[in-house]
């Protein structure tokens, strides 16, 4: 009986259609892979926090439905997450966790089973409570799950830009490029850009990176944004076993001397559209 009452709650938020006023609204870029392991999350949580350096407000949405992992990186444990959407007295505003350097973050779940049986729902209505909030962002950053499932494809089709984050690992690749091409063939003109994590050299990244494109102006007649790259860096394993962001921790590393040109490039190209 609880369960239908609370699917029936979540329908009825799903259907309530809040008017976005005209006016700036916050850019949404969305973060993927082909596989796990690749340092996705690291890097949107860092991402985050160099765009939030440079005064722009910035919502990290967390949008791996059943395993939530920024929380972890950064040892805090939400009060509130994406399964208490559904309780009266919490509004999606509650929901939100301040995060370093200002940084706010939409937590989703870790093994609820109530997101898990009727997660297509929790889904939407977590993409409904951030779209509704493009008003007093920036950017909004979404972590989406690896791999290609539909529920990591709804939520990378709304976004402004899609950044895939590949390392030169031989299956890293493949599953990048597979995602890639699933992107061009099932979105509409998707503004997709390549990040090469844990190369060993610039020159590595760049081989990378040109290996990846001809293959996907070969097959598909398209291109792919070269965005940049993040060196392997031995701070970067430091700061997660540390649950401390690498570019607050470790803030003249490599890494995050190449994590702050990627958020300066991002940001370039906004201004340019």
């Amino acid at each position: 009986m609880e369960t239908n009452d609370q699917t029936k709650k979540l329908q009825s938020f799903m259907s309530s259609d809040k008017d976005l006023k005209k006016g700036k609204l916050a850019k949404l870029i969305a973060i993927t892979s082909g596989k796990g392991g690749v340092g996705k999350t690291n890097f949107i949580l860092n991402l985050a926090i160099a765009m939030s350096i440079r005064n722009k407000k910035v919502l990290l949405v967390d949008a791996d439905m059943n395993l939530s992992n920024i929380d972890v990186l950064l040892g805090i444990y939400p009060e509130f997450t994406l399964a208490n959407l559904l309780d009266d007295e919490i509004t999606a505003e509650k929901l939100l966790i301040e995060g370093p350097r200002g940084i706010k973050i939409l937590s989703a779940s870790s093994g609820d089973i109530m997101v898990m049986q009727n997660q297509k729902m929790y889904q939407q209505a977590l993409i409904q409570v951030y779209m509704d909030m493009r008003k007093e962002f920036d950017y909004i950053l979404i972590d989406t799950g690896a791999g290609i499932t539909d529920y990591t494809l709804d939520f990378l089709f709304p976004a402004d830009k899609i950044i895939v984050v590949t390392t030169p690992e031989p299956t890293a690749i493949t599953d990048a490029y597979a995602m890639i091409k699933v992107l061009f063939f099932r979105a509409k003109s998707p503004n997709l850009s390549l990040v090469i994590n844990m190369a060993q050299t610039e020159d590595e990244s760049k081989t990378i990176y040109n290996k990846i494109n001809l293959i996907v102006q070969h097959f598909l007649n398209k291109t792919v944004n070269n965005l940049g790259f993040i060196l392997l860096d031995k701070n970067v394993k430091e700061s997660v076993r540390e649950q401390a962001p690498l570019i607050i921790k470790r803030p003249r590393s490599t890494a995050s001397a190449n994590i702050h040109n990627i958020a300066i490039t991002l940001m370039k190209e906004d201004m340019h559209e």
